[in-house]
């Protein structure tokens, strides 16, 4: 479907003004906003000017997350299919998720609502196919760490889509649902794309694909393959970031397959368009702002530049009437400049011009090079970061780890990215600055002790997307390094697992849990040595998950389960029967985990409800409200299984909030994760010589999130059951239930046992807490239980 079909589609008819021009002043009304519609450059009264808004509406829908620039959309050109037909294409895999983002039918409005899409897998499947029927191959090449001003830049614009949900939150709280859906769907940049580099790399994975994941930009990487016409890809597909980089000519932006043809965009063409010089055209793009430099202030001024968001065009004037000097601009407007939040702007686009003319990549034989190295300054690691391991970038490509981390050390700084749901709760706040920093230096402590000891002590400094004054300090002391020493006690010979496991599922958690039951093979799992050996994946896998479980407090020192590791053993094997039940439905042991985390961390109860944000539960009394809190907030743990088509369905900002705290705790101790494993393999403690490192990243926990769909139809369903009514009433209900509140959920009633199977497993191990959890606590789990049995 044409974007101009969807809005034709989307907007009402009016037969006074005409379909036409009724479509635009709904689109320009509704989603640009009425400073834009009421600029006398756009008098959609005309009807060239109908046929340039038409133009503009086509180009809003490339992606970003926000507005590409519209000039330069206006000069691609529409190319046969047949031209890609026996070719590889290397394609930007940032730039190819956000166009399932952005683009109908792909769009999913309610994303930054949910937390969650519900089709886009089998959406890249489909498009997958369409690759190999047209005989055309994708190389796919993941952005690796981020850039110096990557992280400021993905704050700010995260803080703006905040602004836009909240107005979406209001539109929805005053019933204004269609309105409201519209407005959520303006602001899906807010969705961090990288999310979803582990589906796409495992869907890739079983498609026999290659991909690549450099040390940092794929614009980088693409650029190096289109500079010496690499054998790997006979053309690249990306966004325009692309035009900053010694690229030879064309990008490629959209391929519609439907249609048979592709457009692209020609860097030549728009630099004779502009009449500039290839030096003067980068300064302007990198003045129009970019995804790690925010747009030059003065730019941003409605008095000085009429049309807004500012093009490369209007770059370019200014750079003219500045003497074709960046500095000369800086100083011409150093008084918007002083006043604005970018006063240093300057500063951030001279790292940011260093880091394209030296960039990173990685080169035919697999060596990491950068570009202009002759000429590369003392100050480097200034606008590049630090130089890590090689090995390290190793681990990143191949997916066993991802970038987060490595950035971190690289850049000696963690920035804590803003929600979707932008509400700063005190528990939110409490959880990010206190009670996950230690997981985030065990991670840090586990990587730091194989790096160059100048960087070991580099401070790292974490940032918060709520408060710009907020800074703590993590420095590593290597003789005082807990994490290492507890995580090297663990060892473990395969063939001791056969013969006292001989069906032990590695990897499942409930394995790795409940074989510590076992106190005679406790003892075999206690290194007697140096630690070597460690063979094969199901090994890694196990050895990862209990130096995992012995870092956050499951295990203590002689490798014994603790009272909470009792007690998650315990809620584990109540809920094994149903795991064995719904063999399809993956990650429920991993659910119970997370589960576990919030609750140490004092989250996962009935207490901080937030009236404010509405979505609470509305019937009976103050007990059974709070009761269905807590059984919803468990079901927003697992996952609402559903048809690819996007949600429809009641929508709830109290649970997306609550959502952020089990995504930051899920966040976390990925990042704990993977540097156990990182650190396995730095130590020489496991063959590195294999080719199972995707497989094993992925089947670790804590790689993906859920949304809150399932926590919303729970609370929605039950809420609306009384416990005096008859077995049959309850059966109607339930019955009629997913019609109306779910229509597209495939699997509503078996998704709802296993929420309601979940929390009983939760509620039992619960119950052996009686030191660790407080009485009142498990009161409430105990009413919980009883008034979900009241109404199953």
């Amino acid at each position: 479907m044409s974007i101009r079909h969807y809005l034709v589609n989307q907007a009402p008819y009016d037969p006074v003004t005409g379909m036409r021009d009724r479509v635009l002043q709904w689109f320009i009304r509704e989603r640009l906003g009425e400073t834009i519609a009421s600029s006398p450059r756009h008098n959609i009264k005309h009807a060239v000017d109908v046929n340039e808004w038409w133009k503009y509406l086509e180009n809003c829908f490339i992606p970003d997350g926000s507005y590409e620039d519209q000039w330069i959309n206006d000069q691609a050109a529409t190319v046969e299919i047949s031209q890609l037909e026996n070719c590889a294409i290397a394609v930007d895999a940032s730039y190819y998720l956000q166009l399932f983002l952005d683009n109908v039918p792909y769009h999913e409005p309610l994303l930054p609502a949910l937390g969650g899409l519900t089709g886009i897998q089998s959406h890249i499947e489909h498009d997958l196919d369409s690759w190999k029927a047209n005989k055309t191959t994708p190389f796919f090449i993941f952005n690796g760490q981020s850039i110096e001003g990557q992280d400021d830049v993905s704050v700010q614009r995260g803080k703006r889509a905040i602004k836009g949900t909240d107005e979406a939150w209001g539109l929805y709280f005053q019933s204004q649902a269609n309105e409201a859906v519209t407005a959520f769907g303006n602001h899906r940049g807010a969705y961090p794309v990288h999310h979803l580099f582990p589906m796409l790399q495992g869907i890739l994975k079983r498609r026999g694909l290659h991909f690549l994941v450099p040390p940092f930009n794929a614009s980088a990487q693409l650029a190096y393959f289109d500079m010496i016409d690499s054998e790997q890809c006979s053309a690249v597909m990306g966004s325009q970031e692309l035009l900053l980089y010694p690229i030879k000519d064309y990008v490629i932006r959209v391929i519609d397959w439907d249609n048979a043809n592709f457009t692209a965009i020609s860097k030549k063409g728009i630099i004779r368009t502009l009449g500039v010089t290839e030096a003067l055209f980068i300064d302007a793009l990198l003045m129009a702002g970019t995804t790690f430099l925010p747009t030059f202030p003065p730019l941003k001024e409605p008095q000085i530049t009429a049309r807004q968001p500012p093009s490369v065009q209007d770059a370019v004037n200014m750079l003219r009437t500045s003497e074709k000097s960046v500095a000369n601009a800086c100083n011409s407007f150093n008084d918007i400049l002083s006043k604005s939040k970018d006063s240093n702007w300057l500063q951030k686009y001279r790292k940011a011009r260093m880091s394209i003319d030296h960039f990173i990549y990685v080169d035919e034989s697999g060596e990491i090079k950068v570009h202009n190295f002759d000429t590369l300054t003392q100050d480097n690691w200034e606008y590049l970061g630090y130089q890590l391991p090689a090995e390290l970038f190793h681990y990143l490509n191949t997916g066993l780890v991802g970038a987060r981390m490595l950035s971190w050390i690289s850049h000696g700084q963690i920035v804590i990215g803003p929600t979707l749901d932008g509400v700063r709760s005190d528990e939110y706040k409490r959880l990010v600055t206190r009670q996950l920093m230690p997981l985030r230096e065990a991670a840090l402590c586990l990587l730091l002790p194989r790096l160059h000891r100048g960087i070991q002590y580099k401070p790292i400094i974490v940032k918060v997307w709520y408060d710009d004054k907020y800074s703590h300090k993590i420095e590593y002391r290597p003789q005082d390094n807990p994490a290492l020493t507890r995580a090297h006690t663990w060892n473990l010979d395969g063939t001791v697992v056969k013969k006292q496991f001989p069906n032990a599922k590695h990897g499942s958690i409930l394995f790795e849990v409940t074989a510590l039951k076992n106190l005679e093979f406790v003892k075999s799992t206690v290194a007697k040595d140096k630690v070597r050996g460690i063979a094969s994946a199901d090994m890694v896998s196990s050895i990862t998950l209990w130096r995992f479980l012995h870092l956050r407090g499951y295990v203590d020192d002689n490798h014994q389960l603790t009272p909470w590791g009792t007690a998650l053993a315990t809620s584990l094997e109540a809920l094994e029967p149903t795991v064995e039940k719904n063999s399809q439905v993956p990650g429920l042991f991993e659910a119970v985990l997370l589960a576990y985390e919030l609750l140490r961390f004092d989250l996962l109860n009935t207490r901080n409800q937030h009236p404010e944000l509405n979505g609470l539960p509305m019937n009976g009394s103050d007990d059974d409200k709070a009761s269905l809190l807590l059984i919803s907030r468990c079901s927003i743990l697992l996952k609402l299984r559903h048809q690819a088509n996007g949600y429809t369905g009641p929508l709830s900002k109290n649970f997306l909030c609550f959502r952020s705290l089990s995504s930051s705790i899920r966040e976390a101790g990925r990042d704990l994760i993977e540097a156990i494993v990182a650190s396995m393999l730095l130590f020489a403690q496991t063959n590195r010589d294999r080719d199972d490192y995707l497989d094993i990243g992925q089947r670790l926990p804590f790689l993906t999130d859920t949304d809150v769909a399932l926590g919303i139809a729970v609370k929605t369903l039950l809420d609306d059951i009384h416990p005096n009514e008859t077995p049959e009433q309850k059966a109607v209900k339930k019955q009629d239930f997913p019609g109306t509140f779910v229509p597209f959920a495939t699997h509503f009633f078996e998704d709802l046992e296993i929420a309601c199977d979940f929390f009983n497993s939760l509620h039992a191990g619960v119950k052996t807490l009686t030191n660790e959890v407080t009485a009142a606590d498990r009161s409430a789990w105990d009413k919980a239980a009883v008034y979900l049995q009241l109404r199953r």
